[in-house]
């Protein structure tokens, strides 16, 4: 990350229906993405992941990805988010 850039705070909260292996993460209010344990077999282990977009809310640039493992995943999220944010990426 560049000197010049501020980080930015992230949070994760669980869904009730499946806490082990799905999780949304926020930045403040802002929804920035999910996270959650593939079941099919062919993926099966893998972790999906999906940002929700960027800072105009009308803006709809989603990219989902496997990580291998969740804090991979979550990684993943933050990385596109504080890219968008920061202006490095234009939806």
């Amino acid at each position: 990350m560049p000197p010049d850039t501020a980080p930015h705070e992230y949070y994760w909260i669980s869904m009730y229906f499946s806490p082990d292996h799905d999780f949304v993460g926020y930045e403040g209010e802002r929804m920035i993405g999910r996270v959650t344990l593939e079941g099919r077999l062919e993926t099966e282990g893998a972790w999906r992941w999906s940002n929700a977009g960027g800072p105009d809310t009308n803006q709809f640039d989603v990219q989902q990805g496997y990580a291998a493992s969740k804090e991979l995943a979550v990684t993943a999220v933050e990385r596109r988010d504080q890219e968008m944010m920061d202006g490095r990426i234009n939806g």
